[in-house]
């Protein structure tokens, strides 16, 4: 049966008794959304800040609110693992590892106010930190899909940009005036005015990717994570605490501290198909109308602290101060019902993935039980060599359904067979008494061996030619299609580039249109009105003459006296135009 859940973790409340004897002391919470909300599980004894919760497929990690403390709770035994303390006071946390989830990166607050990041890896138990490069507090972590970037927010207003792979890697970097210090980011992003409040990261693992930020300077910022270029800004109505990216990266949804919620559509009446990549778009800011936030059924449930999204898109669940977890329908962009009441503040949400699909992907490995992280200089510390310490040790457990099984319709293959099978084959057995005899026979052979040596030694030789001719033309294939994807890249954008210009011409266009569309109106008026006062004004000299003819008087010398008077001299324009 496909059934969708979410975890969610608070801090305690003073004074708010639990809505139930199931809740006493519970700071984790896994609950199902669909098909029925119902509370699944429970983990105790936690106390969790907002950012301070990551989950694995195996594991939980709570950092505890104001300590260097992490709680890890097992999803397969159902309690607490371990406690795991650590040299700083942690104030955010993030899973990396695209399938596992084997490090935990901390975001950390030491002794002078400063920030860095302190990488656990769960299997081996090393920890690896980095440079002190934030003034402030880390306060938001993400992981970016391929689990090769780390983002970190900071309340220095600062967001930084760290590779993964980089931290974790034994082999020193290559020095130099222009290379990044050892345990340093990668790019500095700084247009944020004030503290980061949120960070989101896009769903895509190619090479083109966004990140969301919000700051308590009431401004979102889209941008490219791997350039530090941005692409859009989006002006609040308030200071958001929390973000959230659509399934599809075409949204992102914002809470508030008055407990509501706004969508930010990145295509909404947009002039081009891809607005966030369009140069004349990302000098201006866009801003967010206030009519648009989705209020809540109260004003008591409280700031809205944690937002994440149904796998289809259409359900967001947002997390309250008053312990509410709220649903808001998204097409309709309202509230629809609230899923749970847990008295305490909820700080995280977290969508955990469908059960009842069929996996595509069968796991090859499960951690079942996590090694606590331990300084080692030989583990943390990078050395010159790019050799690994022959006393760092990989735990994990292989799990047989990643094996073939008998039914699978491929031939598995004698390494697959001899390691699923009960005891060595018979094939393997024989196979190496055949070698060991092979090598016996031919340690005692003579002259005839050391010919036999002679001619395999040459065989192996225009063996290793014929190689090396095939190495070389495949190097050259290699090049010629890097050749050909760099033109049609470039063949790519100028299409692009052309394309752009051609709908800024036409944009160009519809407004001279537009404008002397406007002049020809406005000439139209003002013949109309030039006619209107010729007719008035010839009405006028003949009732005048009339009049005068009724007294005795010539017309004719009254109506003269009335064009000196009334300048008809001088409206040679009306009458050319009263004559077209």
């Amino acid at each position: 049966m496909l059934a969708e859940s979410f975890i969610a973790s608070t801090l305690p409340s003073v004074g708010k008794p639990p809505p139930s004897a199931a809740l006493r002391d519970v700071g984790v919470c896994i609950h199902e959304f669909q098909p029925a909300p119902n509370l699944r599980s429970t983990f105790k004894k936690s106390s969790t800040a907002p950012n301070c919760l990551a989950v694995s497929p195996s594991h939980v990690f709570a950092a505890q609110s104001d300590k260097a403390i992490v709680h890890v709770y097992s999803r397969e035994k159902g309690n607490q693992e371990a406690t795991v303390p650590f040299p700083e006071r942690i104030r955010s946390i993030a899973i990396a590892g695209r399938k596992n989830g084997d490090v935990l990166v901390l975001g950390t607050e030491d002794s002078t106010g400063g920030g860095r990041l302190i990488l656990w890896e769960t299997c081996t138990g090393r920890q690896v930190a980095s440079t002190a490069s934030h003034l402030k507090p880390v306060t938001s972590l993400v992981v970016d899909p391929t689990s090769n970037f780390i983002l970190s927010g900071s309340s220095d207003g600062s967001i930084l940009v760290w590779s993964l792979v980089d931290l974790l890697s034994f082999t020193k970097p290559p020095s130099g005036r222009d290379r990044q210090p050892a345990n340093g980011p990668l790019h500095t992003f700084s247009h944020h005015r004030a503290a980061i409040s949120a960070l989101a990261v896009g769903h895509s693992s190619g090479r083109y990717n966004i990140a969301v930020s919000t700051a308590h300077d009431s401004t979102a910022v889209a941008w490219d994570y791997r350039s530090g270029r941005v692409l859009r800004t989006f002006l609040l109505p308030a200071s958001a605490i929390s973000v959230a990216l659509d399934p599809v990266d075409r949204a992102f949804y914002v809470g508030y501290d008055d407990g509501s919620v706004q969508a930010v559509d990145f295509y909404h009446n947009a002039p081009t198909q891809h607005p966030l990549h369009d140069p004349s778009l990302q000098q201006t800011p866009a801003q967010v109308p206030p009519e648009t936030r989705w209020t809540p059924p109260s004003a008591d449930c409280g700031a809205a602290n944690a937002l994440t999204l149904s796998h289809d898109g259409m359900t967001l669940l947002s997390g309250h101060h008053a312990g509410k977890i709220l649903a808001w329908n998204v097409g309709r962009r309202k509230y629809a019902a609230t899923v749970a009441d847990f008295t305490h503040p909820v700080t995280n949400l977290r969508m955990l993935p469908l059960d009842g699909l069929p996996r595509t992907a069968t796991p090859q490995r499960a951690t079942h039980t996590i090694v606590k992280p331990r300084y080692d200089s030989a583990l943390s510390e990078r050395s010159a060599t790019d050799k690994v310490p022959v006393d760092y040790t990989f735990s994990t457990h292989l799990l047989a359904s990643s094996l073939p099984s008998p039914r699978r319709r491929y031939r598995p293959d004698a390494f697959t067979t001899a390691f699923s099978h009960a005891f060595f084959p018979e094939s393997l057995l024989e196979e190496g008494l055949a070698e060991l005899s092979a090598l016996d026979a031919g340690g005692g052979g003579g002259g005839s061996s050391g010919r036999a040596t002679t001619a395999s030694v040459a065989v192996n030789d225009v063996d290793a030619a014929a190689k090396d001719a095939q190495i070389a033309a495949l190097e050259t294939e290699l090049a010629t299609l890097k050749q050909k994807a760099s033109a049609s890249d470039a063949a790519r954008r100028s299409s692009t580039d052309e394309i752009t210009r051609l709908r800024a011409d036409l944009v160009h266009l519809h407004d001279y249109l537009n404008e002397l569309q406007a002049k020809q109106e406005e000439t139209q008026r003002e013949r109309v009105d030039r006619r209107a006062r010729r007719e008035a004004r010839d009405t006028r000299r003949r009732e005048a003459w009339f009049a005068a003819e009724k007294k005795g008087k010539k017309g004719d010398v009254v109506m003269r006296q009335m064009e000196v008077e009334e300048g008809a001299l001088t409206s040679d324009t009306d009458e050319l135009s009263s004559g077209e």
